[in-house]
């Protein structure tokens, strides 16, 4: 199902492209994707934002269309149309893997 070749990083937040949604999922009306740990946020200004519970390491999905993603301290970058699942970058560390903070 997902097509890990086309990713897109920015800042603590990672998109992977993939084939289709899955099933059950309820559309926000959010433009926000994520809150970085300083205020800043990941914003689009268009396409549809599919959250799930914050505790999991993929968060929500996307639906970009002439989607642009922006953020205070990174800029601005134009996705690619299709489908990404969002996920909250992780680094490893010797204590294991720990959420990278923005």
């Amino acid at each position: 199902m997902k097509k890990e070749t086309l990713n897109v990083r920015q800042g603590d937040l990672c998109l992977f492209k993939i084939d289709k949604l899955p099933e059950g999922l309820t559309e926000t009306n959010t433009k926000i994707l994520v809150s970085g740990s300083h205020g800043h946020h990941h914003t689009i200004n268009k396409g549809k934002v599919y959250l799930k519970p914050v505790d999991t390491y993929v968060f929500g999905y996307l639906v970009a269309k002439d989607t642009t993603i922006d953020h205070e301290e990174h800029g601005g970058m134009k996705l690619t149309d299709g489908i990404y699942e969002l996920r909250k970058q992780q680094e490893f560390t010797p204590a294991g893997l720990v959420p990278v903070i923005d």
